[in-house]
C-alpha cells in the first residue's frame, strides 16, 4: 500500500501545480499525464536513468560481480545456525568476519558514488569519516538483506517480521565504529544526523535510523542500500548546520572546474569563474579554442536532487535562471566585445571569433528549455563525455546540440499508463520503461 500510495503523492501535487493534466475516466478512476513535447519525454526518460542503446552515448552497465567463495561460505555459516522465531520471522548471529568481507565492495561503491572532496567538513566529522561509516552501514544492511532473501527462498515465505533491523543506539554505535574504525563520538554524531525527525524528515534514504523506543533505532536495509549517501548528508547538514553547509557550497564551483579540467584531459582551455562588472553575472566557465576561433560561454547549474515532488518547480526555476544570466552576459559582451581580451581572458574581441556559443549545463536536475534565443541547455554527464572526446570545442558543441545523447522513445524507452489502487480509488499515471535489447 505504501508503494502504491507514492504514486498518489506524485500525481496530485503536480496536478495542483499545473504540471499534470487529469482526466476523469470514472467516479473512482483518474488518468494523470504530463503532456509536453516529445523532447520533454526524452528529458524525463534521461532523468530516470534511461540512456541510448546505441551510439557514442550508449549506456555500458557493469556486469554484476558474483559473491566470492569466501563470502558465500560465510553466509552459509550464518544460515546453518539461523532459527525461525515464528511463521514470518527468523533469528541469526552474524560474525564480524562476514561484515568485514563485505566492506571491500561497499568501499568501491561509495568511492564511485562520491563526488565531493573527502576533506569536506560536515561539522565535527569529515566526508571521509562519513564515507567509512556508510560503508560499514552498507555491510550490515547488505548482509541482513541477503539473509532475509535467502531465508525466504528456502522457506518460500519472506521473513517480513525480521525485515527491519532493530537495535539499541549503543549497539549501532559500537558495531559501526568497530567496522568503520571511525571513533565512537563521531559515529554517534553521524547516527544522530541520520535519525528520522518526525517533525521535518521526509525520506528514509536521507534519515534511515528511525526511533522506535527509548534509545532504540530501527533501520530498513533497502533504504541505505539505495541511498545517494553524499548528497543526502549534505542535505542533512543544510538542515542541521546551515553555516557549515554554506561553506561547503562555496567550494562547489572550484571543485567542478577542477573536475572538468581533469576529465577534459588537457584538451581544452577552461577558465572560470570570470568576473564581469556589476551587476552582470560572472561567467561560470569559459572555453576558448583560438585555433578554431571558437568560444563557448557556460552557466553551470549543479542542482540538488529532488526528494519531494513539490521541489520540482523551484529546481526548474533555478535552471531557467541560467538562461536569464546568460542573456545578461551576452548583452554585456555585445556592447563591450573587447572586455574579455582587455582582462587577458581571450586573445581577441568576441566579435572576431567565428563561433560563440552560450550554453546552460545542468547537473542532477534539468528541464527542457527551447533554444530559439540561441542559448542551449545540455546535461552535465553528456557535456563531460563530449569534452573528453574531442580536441576542438566546436566539435563538442556540435555533438551536444544534436541531442543524440538523449534516449529515443520507441527505441530506448516506452511510456505506459499503469493503474495504481488505494482504498478503492484508482489512478493511471505515466511510467517510463526501458526497452530491453
Amino acid at each position: 500500500m505504501a508503494r502504491n500510495f507514492s504514486r498518489f503523492e506524485t500525481c496530485f501535487p503536480l496536478y495542483h501545480r499545473d504540471r499534470y493534466a487529469a482526466e476523469a475516466l470514472a467516479p473512482t478512476r483518474a488518468r494523470f499525464s504530463s503532456g509536453g513535447s516529445a523532447r520533454d519525454r526524452q528529458v524525463s526518460a534521461y532523468q530516470k536513468g534511461i540512456r541510448p542503446r546505441e551510439g557514442p552515448f550508449a549506456a555500458h552497465r557493469p556486469a554484476t560481480v558474483p559473491q566470492t567463495p569466501q563470502i558465500v561460505a560465510l553466509f552459509q555459516e550464518v544460515m546453518d545456525t539461523a532459527k525461525a522465531t515464528n511463521a514470518l520471522g527468523f533469528d541469526y548471529t552474524v560474525s564480524p568476519g562476514l561484515w568485514n568481507a563485505l566492506l571491500g565492495d561497499g568501499t568501491v561503491r561509495i568511492r564511485l558514488a562520491c563526488r565531493r572532496p573527502l576533506t569536506l567538513s560536515m561539522g565535527s566529522y569529515s566526508l571521509d569519516d562519513f564515507n567509512k561509516f556508510y560503508v560499514a552501514l552498507l555491510a550490515v544492511c547488505g548482509a541482513h538483506d541477503h539473509l532475509c532473501f535467502s531465508w525466504g527462498m528456502g522457506l518460500g515465505t519472506y521473513p517480513l517480521e525480521s525485515a527491519v533491523l532493530v537495535r539499541s543506539v549503543e549497539h549501532w554505535v559500537d558495531t559501526l565504529s568497530s567496522l568503520s574504525r571511525v571513533d565512537k563520538t563521531k559515529c554517534s554524531t553521524i547516527i544522530d544526523d541520520l535519525t528520522f525527525k518526525f517533525d521535518r524528515s521526509v525520506e528514509l534514504r536521507i534519515h534511515p535510523f528511525v526511533p522506535v523506543g527509548r534509545a532504540t533505532l530501527a533501520v530498513a536495509p533497502p533504504f541505505p542500500l539505495s541511498s545517494r549517501h553524499d548528497e543526502n548528508i549534505l542535505r542533512v547538514v543544510s538542515q542541521e548546520r546551515r553555516e557549515q553547509f554554506d561553506i561547503t557550497s562555496t567550494t562547489k564551483e572550484e571543485e567542478t572546474l577542477a573536475a572538468l579540467q581533469t576529465l577534459a584531459g588537457g584538451r581544452h582551455s577552461l577558465q572560470g569563474p570570470v568576473a564581469l562588472p556589476d551587476p552582470v553575472p560572472d561567467i561560470d566557465l569559459l572555453i576558448v579554442d583560438e585555433d578554431a576561433a571558437a568560444l563557448t560561454i557556460v552557466e553551470l547549474k549543479w542542482m540538488r536532487k529532488i526528494v519531494r515532488t513539490r521541489e520540482i518547480p523551484g529546481q526548474d526555476a533555478e535552471v531557467r535562471k541560467g538562461f536569464k544570466q546568460l542573456n545578461e552576459i551576452r548583452r554585456f559582451l555585445s556592447g563591450h566585445p573587447g572586455h574579455l581580451a582587455a582582462i587577458g581572458r581571450i586573445a581577441r574581441s568576441v566579435t572576431d571569433y567565428a563561433r560563440v556559443t552560450y550554453m546552460v549545463v545542468a547537473r542532477d536536475h534539468w528541464v527542457w528549455v527551447d533554444s530559439s534565443d540561441g542559448i542551449a541547455i545540455v546535461e552535465y554527464d553528456a557535456f563531460v563525455a563530449s569534452l573528453g572526446r574531442y580536441d576542438h570545442v566546436h566539435q563538442v558543441v556540435d555533438e551536444l546540440l544534436n541531442y543524440e545523447w538523449l534516449p529515443i522513445e520507441g527505441r530506448d524507452f516506452e511510456v505506459r499508463y499503469d493503474p495504481t489502487s488505494v482504498n478503492g480509488v484508482t489512478i493511471e499515471s505515466e511510467v517510463f520503461y526501458e526497452i530491453p535489447e
